[in-house]
């Protein structure tokens, strides 16, 4: 069973655009007119592929030319688009004027951990600004501990707040998936073993979720308001409704950072928590623990 802390790393192939940076020129500060937008991944530039920005800097070093040609990744699409340089005035090097990172990190809940280590946790995808998943060529699964959480109230979602414990990675991720983030971990935590219930076995009714909001794990009393009958992967199975005064009188509810906490009913593992209501931050959705199962068996992993 799940319902501790963990922190992810995803790692694309490429690195990922955030956003334009201005570049300093012998005629002022440029901000590029790049044809590129947040959440695109470049993967080569001329050819060459990049993992950082080094790679970067050397393979605009070593061209002659003003504009060079980018394979850039985005959503499903692989396009290849044309851009111009910007020379920088004090060091002569050329830029692409873009904020670029390598990687793209949070924190979230674990649902589930198998016998062989392997655990599913979110029960959403983690996805670019673009909306985008990002593609998970290597991710990293890390100890985290919960400092502290700011409020959900109305028109506003919370939020847990968590740093990872140890720069030393526990685990490996190799599926980011529209039903979650799955990985395994290099030591076996130790955690109580639970029957998983069928999404035809969750019913309306009285249930718990499993979630750390301070120093420990704890359960917490919900209502599963609305159950749905779905044919296909959904991270919206359920609605439910936070009931336990302790944690309505801390986060005020479902907070971020709470996603992939499981919902046990009967004994059973039903689900976990996916989304909160931003107009109710008592009530959120939950994705049904079959779903999250049948994803990570897939075969197409990394």
């Amino acid at each position: 069973m799940g319902g501790f802390p963990i922190g992810l790393e995803l790692r694309p192939k490429g690195v990922i655009v955030v956003g334009p940076a201005p570049v300093e020129t012998e005629l002022g500060s440029v901000l590029a007119q790049s044809p590129l937008c947040g959440g695109d991944i470049i993967e080569s530039i001329e050819g060459k592929e990049i993992d950082n920005a080094e790679q970067i800097s050397e393979i605009l070093k070593a061209t002659d030319a003003m504009s060079v040609m980018l394979a850039v990744r985005r959503g499903s699409a692989l396009l290849q688009i044309r851009t111009n340089l910007i020379k920088e005035d004090m060091t002569g090097e050329k830029k692409l004027g873009l904020q670029i990172k390598e990687s793209v990190s949070g924190v979230g809940t674990v649902t589930y951990v198998k016998s062989n280590g392997v655990f599913g946790c979110l029960g959403h995808p983690i996805t670019l600004d673009n909306g985008n998943m990002v593609p998970c060529k290597q991710g990293f699964a890390y100890a985290c501990k919960i400092l502290g959480y700011s409020r959900g109230m109305r028109g506003k979602a919370g939020e847990l707040k968590g740093a990872f414990t140890n720069s030393m990675p526990c685990g490996k991720l190799f599926k980011n998936c529209k039903s979650g983030i799955f990985g395994q971990f290099d030591r076996i935590p130790d955690t109580e073993r639970v029957e998983v219930a069928s999404r035809r076995e969750v019913m309306p009714g009285k249930a718990t979720i499993l979630t750390t909001v301070g120093d420990k794990r704890e359960e917490f009393s919900i209502e599963i308001v609305k159950t749905s009958v779905q044919n296909s992967i959904s991270g919206k199975s359920m609605i439910l409704r936070i009931t336990d005064k302790r944690l309505l009188s801390t986060t005020g509810g479902i907070v971020q950072g709470m996603s992939g906490s499981p919902i046990i009913q009967n004994g059973k593992l039903v689900g976990a928590v996916t989304h909160v209501f931003v107009s109710d931050p008592t009530k959120g959705y939950g994705i049904y623990a079959d779903w999250m199962l049948e994803s990570e068996s897939m075969r197409d992993r990394i």
